[in-house]
């Protein structure tokens, strides 16, 4: 577990590489240094409240069967979490090191939103902002996914290893943000360099990502057994699927384009084709790591690459200031690996930690609970999200004695320094690889 935890650190760092790398080279510093101070900021907050608000004893009325909030104030600022043994019915793991494996997923989940800070808001406003949303988003949504007081999970959804709680949030929350920006500036942002900064940041980012998502996925078998083993061969299997998908993809998608021309057609296969799909796949295969066999992993690499890719013209349209395809990737990602989760989720996978078991139920009663969890995340996640930003846009109000957008559309933010274009393979016919 504690080797799990310390890789699931190493992705953000990765985060920070990927989305720097990605961006423009007006925002490539802000995206470099956010995401490792938001990790600070939700690991206070952890120590302090998070762990005890998703997973603590919850003090609830009887006639609840399910708890929001964690209520037990021993497990703040980890008081009395040393000793005690944490896990179901079988093999017990520290209860310390349960809150270390879960500190870096609530840290990681944060930095995933900061890909929603580009252009739109200053370092200290949006560490307001993410400090509260780890409160009322990710600390419930947590708990409903992985407690076994949690209405989701005593209903017997199947979540290995965030889904939902990790990127059906980060990546609606990105939506939110991005759906508020326009809304108060009733535009959208623009550059004419929108070009990634730096691609070999972009393949690097992805490299170190692929190698945390073993921790992230195996760590949540909280063991070292065969269901540990199974999810990490699994997620790995997935994710070479889903960057040959993606490769295959393009060469589908610019023969169409050639044959049916509407545009500009790029002949050139970029590299960000293979790192898009292989991330998109890991994604996937969060929530099934643990719970589907290996044989099918490569269907989830296939598929969630087929759907996000779909998905992503519509959403380039609505949320056209989501530049990193933050929802997309991460909020169609898991929506789509919920949902096959369902479909390929077997006993004898389950078991072979042994001990854990799943209600045995049809693949559509499945498939129920399966979409209930992943919709009622998205949309938990996006209403709240929209009432903090609105608070927030409130008390600025009241303190400035006027009512004032939070962002100005003529000034979008940016690094007083800016980044110079590194590394960018341009053939001679200007396509970027």
């Amino acid at each position: 577990m504690m080797a799990s935890g310390a890789l699931v650190m190493l992705m953000i760092p990765a985060v920070c590489l990927f989305n720097s790398g990605a961006s423009d080279r007006y925002s490539a510093l802000i995206m470099f240094r956010l995401p490792f101070i938001t990790t600070a900021f939700i690991g206070v907050q952890w120590y302090l409240w998070g762990y005890s608000l998703a997973f603590s004893p919850a003090v609830s009325p009887a006639s609840s069967p399910w708890s929001w909030y964690g209520g037990s104030s021993k497990a703040n600022a980890l008081q009395d979490t040393v000793a005690r043994p944490v896990g179901a019915a079988g093999a017990k793991i520290p209860e310390l090191a349960f809150v270390f494996h879960h500190c870096m997923f609530a840290s990681f989940t944060a930095a995933l939103v900061c890909g929603g800070a580009l252009r739109k808001v200053s370092v200290g406003r949006f560490l307001i902002f993410i400090t509260i949303w780890s409160i009322l988003v990710y600390d419930v949504v947590a708990r409903w996914s992985w407690h076994p007081d949690g209405w989701s999970k005593k209903l017997g959804s199947m979540d290995f290893a965030g889904g939902t709680a990790v990127h059906i949030t980060s990546g609606t929350t990105v939506a939110a943000i991005s759906a508020f920006y326009a809304f108060e500036t009733r535009g959208f942002l623009s550059f004419e360099d929108d070009a990634p900064h730096n691609i070999n940041n972009v393949v690097l980012g992805t490299a170190l990502l692929w190698i945390g998502w073993f921790g992230f996925n195996g760590g949540s078998a909280l063991g070292g057994n065969l269901r540990a083993v199974l999810a990490i061969t699994s997620t790995h299997i997935a994710a070479c699927s889903g960057g040959s998908a993606n490769i295959l993809l393009f060469w589908l998608f610019n023969n169409l384009a050639q044959k049916y021309p509407r545009g500009p057609v790029s002949r050139k296969l970029s590299i960000m084709w293979f790192c898009d799909g292989a991330i998109i796949a890991l994604v996937a295969i969060t929530p099934a790591a643990g719970y589907v066999p290996v044989w099918s992993s490569p269907i989830f690499g296939l598929v969630s690459c087929i759907f996000v890719n779909f998905l992503k013209r519509p959403a380039r349209v609505v949320l056209r200031d989501d530049i990193l395809d933050v929802f997309p990737i991460h909020a169609g990602g898991g929506w789509i690996g919920m949902l096959l989760t369902g479909c390929f989720a077997e006993q004898s996978v389950v078991g072979l930690d042994g001990y854990s078991t799943i209600p045995d139920r049809s693949i559509a009663e499945r498939l129920r609970y399966q979409m209930l969890d992943a919709f009622a995340g998205l949309l938990y996640t996006f209403f709240v999200t929209m009432a903090i930003l609105y608070g927030l846009k409130i008390l600025r109000s009241i303190f400035r004695c006027r009512w004032e957008p939070v962002f100005d559309s003529k000034r979008p933010v940016q690094d007083k320094i800016e980044a110079t274009v590194q590394y960018m393979w341009r053939p001679k016919d200007g396509n970027i690889v």
